[in-house]
């Protein structure tokens, strides 16, 4: 499925080495050298939470049943609700929700706002999940009972090329928290990567690298196998108390090599599976060249 996401130009960077003196792996041959010996890294926005809302969901869970922390009628106090997620697009016309730095796009004007309660301080999670319509289907080396190879559906945003970093836009007010961005592999593997802390008032981007050995290519075409967003997780510090939660999200970028071999021959088909597969990587490879061209 299609992700449609923003596009800003960073930096255009050719390698002037071989990738296979570096990685010891082998390159695909074409008819203008070693397509792997390049690299286009891009700043690509994959969510600008314009149009639809995460999905909160904690640990531990809700506690309203303890008597110690309810009323008569087994109702939170005074209103509140205790480990009980709100979630929503937050932002007016008038009153934009956005990082100032973001102020230039005009088609940015919503923000992610969450607000949560937990009773009891320790190791509290807040992991927010993308929406249901963000999916990812990957065809898996197994069989079902048709005999034919399972496809696995991933919920999740689908980051373009071979990431190198991830960044959002934080807007904190002073709680002591971290957050961490979970991104699934190829091969079905969570890598969690650390954030930073939201202990801070204000806008801030907090950004994190992607280990080089996280897997995001193979030696054969097509190359690139891309990485997916399955969640944002906060995540207590010791010291946090259990004061309210007020907590905003923007502008999930990734710093991405678009980079993608090309070659002569490609539209030979073996069979009907073979010709999807690589209707799909030439729809991608599409997508890639549009970004690196300064489409949107």
């Amino acid at each position: 499925m299609r992700t449609a996401i923003k596009f800003t130009t960073l930096a255009a960077i050719p390698l002037l080495y071989s990738f296979t003196a570096i990685s010891g792996k082998s390159a695909i041959r074409t008819l203008n050298g070693d397509d792997t010996d390049g690299m286009e890294l891009r700043s690509v926005q994959v969510e600008g939470f314009e149009s639809e809302a995460w999905t909160a969901v904690v640990s531990p869970g809700d506690p309203e049943a303890i008597p110690a922390v309810v009323d008569q009628q087994g109702v939170p106090m005074q209103g509140e609700k205790w480990n009980s997620p709100e979630v929503g697009l937050k932002g007016e016309g008038n009153k934009p929700c956005r990082p100032q730095n973001l102020a230039n796009d005009e088609t940015n004007k919503k923000c992610l706002g969450l607000r949560f309660k937990f009773i009891y301080p320790g190791n509290n999670t807040v992991a927010l999940i993308p929406p249901a319509s963000k999916k990812v289907y990957r065809v898996l080396d197994e069989l079902d009972h048709n005999n034919k190879p399972k496809v696995q559906e991933v919920p999740g945003l689908k980051l373009p090329g071979k990431v190198k970093a991830i960044s959002v836009w934080v807007l904190g007010r002073g709680n002591d928290y971290t957050l961490e961005a979970w991104v699934q592999d190829w091969r079905g593997s969570t890598h969690v990567l650390k954030m930073g802390s939201v202990n801070f008032v204000g806008w801030r981007p907090l950004s994190a690298k992607v280990p080089v050995g996280v897997p995001q290519d193979i030696d054969t075409y097509p190359q690139t196998k891309n990485l997916v967003l399955t969640k944002l997780v906060l995540r207590s510090k010791p010291t946090a108390n259990t004061e309210k939660v007020v907590i905003f999200f923007d502008s999930v970028k990734v710093l991405s090599d678009l980079y993608d071999v090309h070659f002569d021959g490609a539209d030979v088909d073996f069979d009907e599976q073979d010709k999807k597969e690589k209707a799909e990587a030439k729809e991608y490879a599409k997508n890639l060249q549009k970004y690196t061209q300064g489409g949107k």
